[in-house]
């Protein structure tokens, strides 16, 4: 009988990432596993992000106040602009499950784009990557364990760029969410 102990070395891997602070330019992206649609498909997004040339995406949650036609639409809207700068795919993640996420992407209409939706359930990748939003506003009226606002730009799984939205009274990056959306991204990978 074989035992796999593979979620093992996920959680080691989601420990030693957070001991080691937020993912920045340079750094691998951790081999954590997202959920893709419903029953999920359990995606390494290590290796689902090699040989491509990807923006990941958290968001903490599934329509960002104050103006949700903001962030996904913007990355819908951006798509030739992308493909112009060489991106394959954006990812917009979340931590919720596949299932939640897969209703989310048909509410916004990415069937045929180059945007993917998918779950982090447990928050393995946003604690590997050392998103987990931690301010005390949050928990205080039940939210506990959600992403920041943050996108990533990722070449053959090695990290470019790191851009977060979060100010002190605005841990959720909701009253400016500028520097996650696609112009702002898209500037700053273009340089």
């Amino acid at each position: 009988m074989r035992l796999d102990l593979s979620f093992l070395l996920s959680a080691a891997l989601v420990a030693s990432a957070s001991a080691f602070g937020v993912i920045k330019a340079g750094d691998k992206i951790s081999p954590s596993t997202l959920h893709s649609g419903f029953p999920p498909a359990f995606v390494n997004i290590a290796e689902y992000t090699a040989k491509k040339n990807v923006i990941v995406v958290g968001l903490p949650e599934l329509s960002p106040p104050p103006d949700p036609s903001t962030q996904v639409p913007g990355y819908l809207e951006g798509q030739d602009n992308l493909k112009a700068a060489g991106i394959d795919e954006v990812i917009i993640y979340c931590v919720n499950d596949g299932a939640v996420m897969n209703a989310w992407a048909e509410d916004q209409g990415i069937e045929g784009s180059m945007l993917s939706f998918m779950g982090d359930p447990a928050g393995e990748f946003t604690k590997a990557c050392g998103m987990e939003m931690t301010h005390p506003g949050p928990p205080s009226v039940g939210i506990i364990g959600r992403c920041k606002r943050w996108a990533m730009h990722v070449v053959d799984g090695v990290v470019k760029y790191v851009a977060i939205s979060e100010a002190e009274n605005d841990p959720a990056g909701d009253d400016n969410p500028e520097a996650t959306l696609c112009p702002s991204v898209l500037k700053a990978i273009s340089n």
